[in-house]
């Protein structure tokens, strides 16, 4: 299966966040290369409230799946632990794994 049916898939599985206007700074992201694109995890720190949002992303030139398996954590401890959760999920597991584990959610 190419990425690209892929991506276009997995967008029924991202999360869709209601009050999208809170303004947020990137804390951590990591990417690594997948199929013929790329999969990464990004940790946000929303500002003037204790808050983060970590999720994953799939993406090619052209498209992207993004958020899955999102998250809210009101601590930054928390948040790195579901973060270092994520890129041990990417980094040890097959595509065909890692796609599965997006469709059925956190």
């Amino acid at each position: 299966m190419e990425l690209k049916n892929i991506i276009k898939e997995l967008q029924d599985y991202c999360f869709i966040e209601e009050d999208n206007n809170q303004d947020k700074d990137m804390f951590k992201n990591y990417q690594i290369e997948f199929l013929d694109g790329f999969i990464g995890i990004i940790c946000n720190q929303y500002n003037n409230v204790d808050r983060y949002e970590v999720y994953l992303n799939i993406k090619n030139t052209s498209e992207i799946a993004c958020p899955l398996l999102y998250k809210t954590f009101k601590n930054v401890l928390d948040a790195n632990n579901y973060y270092e959760e994520l890129k041990n999920l990417i980094e040890n597991n097959d595509e065909k794994y890692i796609i599965n584990r997006c469709k059925i959610g956190v």
